[in-house]
């Protein structure tokens, strides 16, 4: 072989070489990273950065009620982790850049967060900020014990620029220090789990104008109360709090253990929320949260095998307070009599997926199935039962060849829901029942039960310097569709970065 033939083999070795070694693939290699124990991270030695900027277009009619017909968003994010003598670190920065033309429908930054959400219905660009870091240290204290904490934090801003206009402040941050203790194959650690969430949402009207903007509050299963934006049920604009402030605390624990390739963990939360704020507490939230997760690795020679599966389980309850305005002398009192339990929810999820990596090919093979249960009792004596069960599952493949790596997935998924309405007793003279956005809710179940299927594909160039540039598309498409304002929906994504 020639001197060119040399050089040239030896150039497609450096570059297959340099995309084995990408940060994702050193992140998911080791069980531990994606724990809640970060003192895991030194059960791996390779250190792996990178920085990246991208840009997405998205767009179509195959979407959710809250999500944009068309939007664009860009955003930049780098992460490392980085192994020393006796100490690892591992973190993250992330900023992303959102606008949403003509949306309207969910007032909240994430919807379906929180047990209760609120809408309003006039079309209007949104521009969303998401800025969020976290970090995590791990230290060897002696040749079998190590320590370490980690700190995840995002924050989130979001302007509606059209009445009803609104404003949007969001928190998420999670605390989690832990120890472990590890000899030879056998590691055992154990982790506390700290979390605080919020939100506060601050609507207004400019100017004057002919008509009034409505919105619904939506207090489980799009049954709510729908009035005046302004009106005392929604809580958008109340005298003494004038916003709709969000916020819940969960503690708990999480237990990880493995030996060799076998990983574990189970975790639990006890979760509080509250909405409102000072002597205006309109509900409560309490619930908890139990999760448990396998995972197995096998190394031959040629490739490596994961096997990974987690179950997720969680219930919730929604009680409103029964508040009274008492004002005497000028000075108004706040009274609360109690609560009702308007809402209970049960959520559990499945997750098993099957990976092969190698130097030329990865294969991911994944399935999804969810089911949620959900019973409203908003107005005596009505009581209306949910049943939401969805899967879905699908493949993602990578091949490389040279600096050049093709990606391409596909799934498919469907769902049904089922609804039974009762009254828990005869004749009550009663002659109203809860009002429900049926529309809406129409529109919210189509698109989460639907046939639907998934495909994508994107190119990846690799330089040999770990600069590398990759385009992608996305495409869903909806069956069987009614409500749904199109059966399809578009992405394309251009991103730039660099391995190191």
């Amino acid at each position: 072989m020639n001197k060119a033939g040399y050089i040239l083999v030896l150039s497609l070795l450096c570059c297959l070489t340099v995309q084995a070694q990408t940060y994702e693939k050193v992140f998911r290699n080791n069980f531990w990273n994606s724990s809640d124990n970060v003192t895991g991270i030194r059960q791996d030695t390779v250190s792996r950065s990178f920085a990246e900027a991208y840009a997405t277009y998205e767009g179509g009619g195959f979407r959710d009620t809250w999500q944009a017909p068309e939007g664009w968003s860009a955003g930049a994010v780098t992460a490392s982790i980085r192994h020393m003598e006796k100490i690892s670190l591992a973190g993250s920065f992330s900023f992303e850049q959102t606008e949403g033309y003509d949306m309207c429908g969910s007032m909240f930054i994430k919807p379906g967060f929180y047990p209760v959400d609120v809408l309003e219905f006039t079309p209007g660009r949104k521009t969303l900020q998401t800025y969020a870091f976290d970090g995590g240290i791990s230290y060897d204290l002696s040749a079998a014990w190590r320590i370490g904490a980690k700190m995840d934090f995002e924050s989130a801003n979001m302007a509606k620029r059209k009445d009803l206009r609104h404003g949007n402040w969001r928190l998420d941050m999670k605390v989690s220090p832990g120890f472990m203790y590890h000899n030879d194959d056998f590691a055992i650690g154990a982790s506390y789990i700290f979390r605080k969430t919020g939100e506060t949402i601050e609507a207004e009207q400019l100017g004057t104008s002919e008509s009034s903007y409505y919105a619904f509050l939506d207090k489980g299963m799009m049954y709510g109360i729908y009035s005046v934006w302004s009106g005392s049920g929604l809580h958008l604009h109340e005298a003494g709090v004038m916003a709709l402030p969000v916020k819940d605390f969960s503690n708990g624990a999480a237990l990880q253990m493995q030996y060799k390739g076998l990983f574990a963990e189970v975790e639990y939360l006890r979760t509080s929320g509250v909405i409102g704020e000072k002597e205006y507490i309109w509900f409560r939230f309490p619930g908890n949260e139990a999760s448990a997760s396998l995972g197995y690795r096998h190394q031959t020679d040629r490739a490596t095998h994961f096997a990974r599966v987690e179950l997720e389980t969680k219930n919730l309850g929604l009680d409103e307070s029964i508040l009274e305005k008492v004002s005497e002398n000028g000075v108004t009192t706040v009274y609360n009599h109690g609560s009702n339990r308007i809402l209970a929810s049960e959520h559990w999820s499945l997750s098993p997926e099957y990976e092969f990596v190698s130097d030329l090919m990865d294969i991911r093979a994944w399935a999804d199935m969810e089911h949620t249960g959900r019973l409203s009792s908003q107005m005596y004596p009505y009581a209306y039962h949910q049943s939401i069960m969805t899967w879905k599952a699908g493949i993602d493949m990578a091949v490389r060849a040279g600096g050049f790596e093709i990606e391409a997935e596909a799934s498919y998924g469907e769902g049904k829901v089922s609804e039974t309405e009762k009254t828990v007793s005869g004749n009550t003279g009663v002659l109203t029942s809860p009002f429900r956005l049926q529309e809406w809710y129409e529109r919210q179940m189509e698109f989460q039960t639907a046939s639907r299927i998934n495909a994508g594909v994107s190119l990846r160039y690799n330089f040999l310097n770990g600069i590398y540039l990759k385009a992608g598309g996305a495409w869903a498409h909806g069956f069987g569709l009614i409500h749904m304002a199109g059966a399809d929906r578009f992405s394309a994504t251009f991103r730039i970065g660099y391995e190191f």
